[in-house]
């Protein structure tokens, strides 16, 4: 259970932390296997706690359903990032935007 908050905790604090660029981790395959991942994880991490404790059964479907989840996340996050990566927008942009940063910054200095 604790595993599964973590990883939640941590993806949606990545979607907060990378802005604009973050905008593919929720379309195209990528998006749809974050949203199964978690609600995958979600779903194994509550069966864990009530069902597994009385049954092996439910407790080999709950781990089932967190392993699943672990697989469709990562794999959700590589495929935003192949998505990313043929955009100019997510790659081109940030690039920019920090050399103007860095511009702005030495001539303020």
């Amino acid at each position: 259970m604790a595993g599964a908050l973590a990883e939640y905790a941590a993806a949606r604090r990545m979607e907060r932390r990378l802005g604009m660029v973050a905008r593919p981790l929720g379309t195209g395959r990528g998006g749809v296997l974050l949203r199964l991942g978690k609600a995958l994880n979600m779903t194994g991490a509550v069966a864990a706690q009530t069902l597994a404790r009385r049954d092996r059964t439910a407790a080999v479907g709950a781990g089932a359903a967190l392993l699943a989840g672990a697989l469709c996340t990562r794999f959700g996050i590589f495929h935003a990032g192949l998505e990313s990566s043929r955009d100019p927008r997510y790659t081109v942009q940030p690039q920019r935007a920090r050399l103007e940063e860095a511009a702005a910054r030495e001539s303020g200095s």
